[in-house]
């Protein structure tokens, strides 16, 4: 076991923090019931909705304006949410998955690195805690022996580590989105939406093929159900469960690895 294990810049942990886990963690634990730690979430490159091959216009349907305005005023007004798909930062496309409070106040965020590992973020009003799968802890420590042993664990962190990989909130992935040039330009649109389904839902698409778009439900609602950003900086997030996330709480005494 190294007696100073690296600080990487994707690591989300100080090296105070990760030596006190090499010293002090030598048991196997499971995560808490309220958030699964340890789960690889869904996202993928082209996220989970499937939309249909043959969109139409139609001259009954809305402005491509109209939508984009209903569907951020009711994304933005939403208390809760969750986002699975995937996200540019810093030049890196990260896997992520975030749900809980739109504020951030509640939440957990799986974050998965380009070699796989998986890490979460746990926040609980003023707290924060990291946990993560074998890989991730692997990559913290630089002992693959010592990984496993965290494996269900958590780590209390100040804000600045647990925000390390980026500030990731229902809210502020809103609002980027919104107002990312690709997709801003839409509320200028004066063009009828474009009809189709999201897994076979009634949809419309707004934007083009090959940039930045955007799919809201066409049943009143305007419900955002994905965006995939521009090729200047790629992204495709899916979104569900408006206003029926789950309430987490902070990890029990016995997941916790303190110094």
């Amino acid at each position: 076991m190294p007696t100073s294990p690296r600080r990487l810049s994707s690591g989300l942990l100080s090296v105070a923090v990760a030596t006190v886990l090499l010293a002090g963690c030598t048991d196997d634990g499971e995560p808490p019931a309220s958030a699964s730690s340890t789960a690889t979430p869904t996202a993928t490159s082209s996220a989970s909705a499937t939309t249909s091959p043959s969109p139409s216009q139609t001259s009954s349907a809305p402005s491509v304006a109209e939508v984009f305005r209903a569907a951020r005023t009711a994304s933005l007004s939403a208390e809760s949410g969750h986002a699975v798909g995937t996200v540019t930062h810093d030049g890196t496309r990260l896997g992520i998955d975030v749900e809980g409070r739109a504020n951030g106040s509640n939440q957990t965020v799986f974050i998965t690195k380009p070699d796989g590992g998986t890490a979460e973020v746990l926040t609980v009003g003023d707290g924060y805690w990291v946990g993560g799968d074998e890989a991730h802890w692997a990559e913290i420590t630089g002992d693959p022996k010592a990984a496993k042993a965290l494996v269900g664990k958590y780590a209390p962190v100040t804000e600045s580590d647990a925000t390390e990989l980026g500030s990731y909130t229902l809210r502020t992935i809103l609002t980027d989105a919104f107002a990312q040039p690709d997709l801003a330009v839409l509320e200028a649109d004066g063009g009828a939406a474009t009809e189709t389904e999201v897994d076979g839902r009634p949809a419309y698409l707004l934007g083009k093929e090959g940039g930045a778009r955007m799919w809201v439900a066409a049943d009143g609602s305007a419900t955002l159900l994905r965006v995939v950003g521009p090729k200047s900086e790629p992204s495709d997030l899916v979104f569900t469960d408006w206003g029926r996330v789950t309430t987490f709480t902070e990890p029990p005494s016995d997941k916790i690895v303190e110094g």
